[in-house]
């Protein structure tokens, strides 16, 4: 494929850069359709029907060529460049391509992996240029919604949870619960105690190891040691200016996101705090489901 020496739409005359008027006008055709929302896909596609060749080998447009135009400033014009558009439309247009190739800005790098369909209990995934939330699985959508707002959001609920701890809970009151740990050093013991030379090291091993996990949830009483963090973490942690990133890690498993756009908080304990127990003052109550 030839080479170009000179940007799309601009060519040499007496000397001088002139434009090209017919590739002018697809040069501002690009910039239009993208500003209104179309991919570069589907410009690369208008661009192919247009028969205003990117190269003189050849018809056909690709994302790519449509992107070097977009990024392109010369466009606006400069002492070499007479403009083609306006340094207004390269802004918008620019504005439009910095917002795509951060599909997920720095405010949601925290919890945007674990936002939760408030109807199927399946992940959500951002869209900025709606400002919406959608879900795969059910075709959910929410209401529009900044990156901001959202973050401000569930910042209000952590602190609302580190006021009220109250309402943390073990999502069993069953008495002494065996971890999955503790039944499966259980067995492994069992099955070190028929052999006939048993491995007195290992054996003694998860003997204690076993002993430890158990002594974990004897001492916690009805509460199990996830529940126990939880609560250690909201008695010990100082809220700062910001999203607080280490507090939410530490007792947040998904927040769910609803149409409306309000949100539920699953704790780590599988604990969902619910918006009603946002009522200060008021008797707290929380529901224990895998999803909503």
């Amino acid at each position: 494929m030839k080479k170009r020496y000179l940007p799309f739409g601009y060519q040499i005359t007496d000397g001088k850069t002139t434009i090209v008027q017919e590739e002018a006008e697809a040069v501002q055709y690009v910039f239009e359709e993208y500003t209104a929302g179309k991919s570069l896909r589907k410009i690369a596609e208008s661009m192919t029907t247009r028969k205003t060749p990117y190269h003189e080998d050849t018809q056909k447009w690709n994302q790519n060529m449509v992107s070097r135009v977009l990024a392109n400033e010369i466009y606006c014009g400069n002492e070499k460049y007479p403009p083609i558009i306006t340094e207004v439309q390269y802004r918008l247009a620019d504005k439009f391509r910095q917002r795509k190739a951060q599909t997920y800005s720095t405010v949601l790098q925290p919890f945007r992996q674990d936002i939760q369909c408030g109807c199927c209990g399946e992940r959500l995934y951002w869209r900025p240029k709606t400002e919406q939330w959608f879900c795969r699985q059910c075709g959910m959508w929410t209401k529009p919604i900044q990156e901001k707002e959202l973050s401000d959001v569930i910042t209000i609920k952590l602190e609302w949870i580190q006021r009220h701890s109250e309402v943390i809970r073990s999502p069993t009151t069953q008495r002494n619960v065996q971890s999955i740990k503790a039944a499966k050093l259980a067995r492994e013991i069992q099955t070190d105690l028929l052999e006939t030379e048993p491995n007195a090291d290992a054996l003694i091993t998860r003997i204690l190891r076993r002993a430890e996990l158990e002594y974990k949830f004897c001492s916690a009483g009805d509460a199990d040691p996830v529940t126990l963090q939880i609560q250690k973490a909201c008695a010990e942690y100082d809220l700062t200016d910001g999203f607080p990133y280490t507090f939410y890690k530490e007792i947040v498993s998904k927040v769910i996101l609803y149409r409306d756009t309000h949100i539920e908080v699953r704790l780590q304990n599988g604990q969902i705090v619910r918006s009603e127990e946002r009522r200060v003052g008021k008797e707290c109550r929380s529901r224990w489901s895998p999803y909503h």
